[in-house]
C-alpha cells in the first residue's frame, strides 16, 4: 500500500528523475530517512563524493554551490557509514548530480519539501554551471 502512495505522489507532483540517475538511489535514500538518517547528513556524503572525485572542480561555481548548501543544510551530527558509503559510489560511475537528483525526489516523497527546494535549486545551478564551462571550453 505504502509503494502506491508513494507512486501517486510523484506522478500527481510530476517529479522525474533525471533520465541518468538510477531509481534505486532514490529508494535508498528514502530508507536512509526513515531511519533517521536526515537530508544534512546525506548531503554531507555528497559533498565528501564532490570533493573526492573532483569531479566538479572544472565547473565555475560548483564550490560555491556546495557550500551555499551545506550552510543552508547543516548537519547535527556526521553519519560515517553513510558517507563513506556514497562516497564509495563514485567507483561504480555515481555522479555528484545523480547523487542530488535522487535526494531532491527522496526528500519530496519524505515530505521535507524545504530540504528538497534546497537540494533541487543546487541540482540545476551545477547543471546550468557545467553546460556553461563547456561552452565556454569550446
Amino acid at each position: 500500500m505504502a509503494i502506491i502512495v508513494t507512486l501517486n505522489l510523484i506522478s500527481t507532483m510530476n517529479i522525474k528523475l533525471d533520465h541518468s540517475t538510477p531509481c534505486h538511489l532514490t529508494s535508498f535514500f528514502i530508507l536512509l530517512m526513515k531511519e533517521g538518517i536526515s537530508p544534512n547528513q546525506i548531503v554531507l556524503g555528497i559533498v565528501q563524493l564532490a570533493s573526492q572525485t573532483h569531479e566538479l572542480d572544472d565547473l565555475m561555481a560548483s564550490a560555491d554551490c556546495l557550500r551555499l548548501l551545506l550552510v543552508l543544510m547543516p548537519a547535527e551530527s556526521c553519519a560515517k557509514g553513510v558517507c563513506k558509503y556514497i562516497s564509495s559510489l563514485a567507483a561504480k560511475g555515481i555522479t555528484t548530480l545523480m547523487l542530488l537528483d535522487a535526494l531532491r525526489l527522496a526528500c519530496y516523497v519524505c515530505g521535507q519539501i524545504d530540504e528538497a527546494n534546497l537540494v533541487h535549486l543546487t541540482y540545476k545551478r551545477l547543471q546550468a554551471d557545467a553546460i556553461i564551462s563547456q561552452m565556454l571550453r569550446d
